[in-house]
């Protein structure tokens, strides 16, 4: 099958999704220390993450739906409108907060409140994005859009501390500067998007929701177990990188955080070149680029329990990072062509939904282990990866049933 060319307006939409990766990735790196100073403790920074993450998972399914009832440009708008005011508004806080006395319980409520926002409104970023590449790509180029669209994820993932540690150098530590900038620049983007997707509403019509998919629907219940394996891996690599390094790779602490901030630039650079430089070029089988994909990073993590030194853990990482960028457009394509073209908003929504599990299950479940030996972690990932591809293979009809692709007339 002839690959079509895949629409040049999809770069706009991952432009968006690269100021959000930018300012998730800032928020992740700069404020958990800032709020701590405030006298704030590791259990309440993760309450104060959690709670959003929780709202993003009830809420995005419901922004998925919407954007296939009346269009996908007020739905991503909304969601562009809520990540800037998220953002903005959390750093605002903490800057009054390092300025003026204030409440220790208010100042939780209003941290709390503030990133509430980008559960609740931020979470219809991505279903609307996720329907519209599925409205303007077909069976031969899906893959290729969604690649687009996590690159321009990765992309800011890398960058965007970069560009923050640079605005914070020449506004004098000015923790607002930067999410000030961000904010502003997915505003903007935001709104040419918006301009984008408007164009095409007319194709849909405000109607009552009459979608019936849900998790344990066989078209989409595949895609979204795949998609909690690989939020669980993310969430692992994230969550204990740091200890990792400290407690069995380096001898001298004095540069831990460098050394952990470029594994995470090299595992978010590998998926990107993997995603712009094959993914997008050439045409691959989903099903394929889940099954490599997943089997390079259950490899990746026995490999990890066993690693003992700097240079083979960065190797690792960029393996890691190469892996999930076969397997997350791949995964992600699986779950559009399975479904009609009425449900993608729908599908883009659930798939919203699973993939925060892992930052919500892990701490409960992959730091006791990690507390028992600093490895468990990592085989646990590694078992879990295995089992999935045995389970695929011999479910292949349940996992992979839009095999069929001449025959998908409806996407």
């Amino acid at each position: 099958m002839t690959k079509n060319k895949t629409p040049n307006s999809i770069w706009v939409l991952s432009a968006a999704l690269a100021c959000i990766g930018a300012g998730q990735s800032t928020i992740f790196i700069l404020v958990p220390q800032e709020i701590r100073l405030l006298g704030f403790n590791e259990f309440q920074v993760g309450i104060i993450f959690s709670i959003s993450a929780l709202a993003w998972v009830f809420f995005s399914p419901f922004w998925g739906r919407l954007s296939d009832q009346i269009g996908r440009s007020k739905v991503f708008l909304l969601g562009i409108i809520g990540f800037a005011l998220s953002l903005v508004l959390f750093a605002a806080i903490i800057k009054y907060a390092q300025v003026y006395a204030m409440s220790f319980y208010l100042l939780f409520i209003l941290l709390i409140g503030a990133r509430l926002i980008n559960g609740l409104l931020g979470s219809a970023v991505r279903p609307s994005a996720g329907g519209r590449i599925a409205d303007i790509t077909d069976l031969t180029n899906r893959t290729s859009g969604f690649a687009r669209l996590d690159a321009g994820w990765q992309f800011g993932v890398v960058l965007g501390p970069v560009a923050v540690g640079f605005i914070m150098i020449i506004s004098n530590n000015n923790l607002l500067m930067p999410f000030l900038f961000l904010g502003f620049l997915g505003l903007f983007i935001g709104y040419l998007n918006y301009k984008l997707l408007k164009k095409d509403d007319s194709i849909f019509t405000s109607k009552k929701d009459t979608s019936s998919l849900k998790f344990s629907d066989s078209r989409v219940f595949p895609s979204l177990v795949i998609a909690t394996f690989l939020g669980i891996s993310n969430a692992c690599i994230v969550l204990t990188s740091s200890l990792f390094v400290n407690d069995v790779i380096l001898e001298n602490k004095d540069n831990l955080y460098f050394f952990v901030s470029l594994g995470f630039a090299i595992v978010a650079l590998s998926g990107l070149l993997t995603q712009l430089f094959l993914v997008d070029r050439y045409t691959f089988n989903p099903k394929i680029l889940v099954i490599t994909g997943i089997t390079l990073m259950a490899g990746v993590f026995y490999l990890l329990s066993n690693t003992s030194e700097i240079i083979w853990f960065y190797l690792l990482l960029m393996i890691y990072g190469f892996g999930g960028g076969l397997a997350r457009p791949g995964n992600v394509s699986i779950l559009s062509l399975s479904v009609n073209k009425d449900e993608q908003g729908a599908a883009s929504g659930l798939m919203g939904t699973v993939f925060p599990l892992g930052h919500l299950i892990t701490p409960f479940s992959i730091m006791p282990l990690y507390m028992m030996d600093p490895s468990f972690p990592y085989l646990l990932i590694s078992i879990l990866g295995l089992f999935l591809i045995v389970y695929m293979f011999y479910n292949q009809k349940l996992f992979f049933n839009f095999i069929n692709l001449e025959e998908r007339k409806n996407v």
